[in-house]
């Protein structure tokens, strides 16, 4: 199958530029699916097909936001959003960010793939230091599939998540430049 606009190739995704065309009704359910955002900081908020129309066009502008699309290679079927967020280019670093809306893919390795395809582009491509990121301290799929990448744990922001009225630990992720090359070769990362 013939993929649409590859950016980053692995063996079970590609990621390509998010585009307009990407919103859907069934891209736009994920963020009001309580199962899909239960570990996102803003998931306990319903959103509205403006905002995500908002986000489409703030992103598509910024000049320190980079959003990829996460596509089946199988299928070509869109099944998540992936990114480097809040780019500072003086220290060179970025946050990380992932969502894959499609439940059929959880805990199959599509996530932890298009995590190593956005690292190694941000470190390959963007000239980055350092990626971090939060996570849910109780998210161990999660935590496992950053650590297969790299992400190491840097500390621990104590009752920063509220779900149900149950607050929980916020972990601090972060990946050096030196650290994922040290397993993954420069320009390994995928790139077309």
């Amino acid at each position: 199958m013939a993929m649409h606009h590859p950016f980053l190739v692995g063996d079970l995704v590609y990621l390509r530029r998010f585009e307009r065309g990407d919103i859907t009704d069934r891209y736009f359910q994920w963020f009001n699916d309580a199962e899909v955002t239960r570990h996102m900081v803003n998931g306990a908020v319903p959103n509205r097909p403006e905002d995500v129309e908002a986000f489409y066009d703030r992103m598509s502008r910024s000049a320190n936001d980079v959003v990829f699309a996460i596509v089946d290679r199988a299928t070509e079927q869109h099944i998540g959003n992936t990114a480097i967020h809040n780019i500072d280019w003086i220290r060179r670093l970025g946050e990380f960010g992932i969502i894959v809306g499609e439940k059929a893919y959880w805990g199959k390795g599509y996530g932890t793939e298009a995590t190593r395809l956005v690292v190694g582009f941000a470190f390959d491509r963007l000239n980055l230091n350092k990626v971090w990121l939060g996570v849910h301290a109780d998210h161990p799929g999660a935590i496992r599939a950053y650590e297969k990448v790299g992400f190491k744990i840097e500390g621990r922001l104590r009752q920063e998540m509220v779900r149900n009225g149950v607050y929980a630990d916020r972990l601090i992720m972060g990946i050096l430049r030196e650290e994922y090359y040290a397993s993954h070769p420069p320009g390994a990362g995928g790139a077309m």
